[in-house]
């Protein structure tokens, strides 16, 4: 039986992942609400899927339950959510990386750039809750000069393959999209364009609001983004020298997200 916990962005599509493919799972939520996977509480836990709290220091925050997990559990494999910038041993998410990778266990990091996300219902069933927090900073977005979007699906996919494969991956999967898309560039504002052609309506958003110490990490990994490390990674790769890294590229244009979700920009 597989864990995921933080059923959200990404913990939402890949719940649906494990359903559709009639592999016991559970979820967590902070209300009781019915779903349809198939998991147990009574079972072994095979892998835990985990998405850090929005904190600067998300070790001392996730350290205790990992720690619980694995020696008292037995717990074998962690699949952490973390960003194509931060490497193992990096700032926030990074020592975590690192925390898990030295404690003897299988692991991934699932670390993907840029991606695309909107509000919307989901079907009967994968209804989930997110906590509030009461202290908030807001941060101007830096978006970066290009970048390989992803969606949420394709991180999805990256934390199921990492969770079932039968061999440990024992590094990190770097998430992009298909392509390289323009954000901010006057003359050429792809997101712009596209997200015009399909539902006839573009609005930007130049803020974003969170947790204080989040925010100031936010804001100095924007810095590294607006002077077009994102595009670096896409083109030239990682550089693979504290543990194994490999690109996941996935399928979906952004074009093809923005019409399967128009209607919803439209309402």
């Amino acid at each position: 039986m597989h864990l995921i916990i933080g059923t959200g962005k990404v913990g939402l599509p890949l719940s649906q992942l494990f359903h559709a493919s009639n592999i016991p799972a559970l979820s967590t939520s902070l209300e009781e609400v019915p779903s349809p996977l198939t998991g147990a509480a009574s079972d072994v836990i095979q892998s835990i899927f985990m998405t850090p709290p929005p904190v600067a220091d998300m070790l001392q925050a996730m350290k205790p339950f990992i720690d619980f997990a694995a020696k008292e559990k037995g717990v074998k494999r962690f699949i952490l959510l973390s960003a194509s910038l931060v490497p193992l041993g990096g700032p926030a998410h990074g020592s975590v990386h690192k925390y898990v990778s030295e404690l003897g266990v299988e692991y991934a990091a699932i670390r993907p750039t840029w991606f695309f996300r909107t509000t919307f219902h989901p079907p009967p069933g994968f209804v989930f809750y997110a906590d509030t927090y009461k202290r908030y900073q807001s941060y101007p977005l830096q978006a970066p000069p290009k970048s390989g979007s992803s969606t949420r699906r394709d991180i999805a996919e990256a934390a199921f393959r990492a969770m079932t494969d039968k061999e440990p991956l024992n590094g990190s999967y770097i998430v992009y999209g298909p392509e390289l898309l323009t954000y901010a560039d006057a003359k050429s504002p792809q997101v712009a364009k596209i997200l015009s052609s399909v539902s006839c309506e573009y609005k930007e958003h130049a803020m974003r609001v969170m947790p204080a110490p989040a925010a100031e990490a936010m804001a100095t990994l924007g810095e590294a983004v607006k002077g077009g490390a994102e595009e670096r990674l896409f083109l030239n790769g990682p550089a693979g020298e504290k543990e194994k890294e490999e690109i996941w590229k996935g399928k979906r244009t952004f074009e093809s997200y923005a019409e399967e979700i128009k209607d919803v920009w439209k309402n």
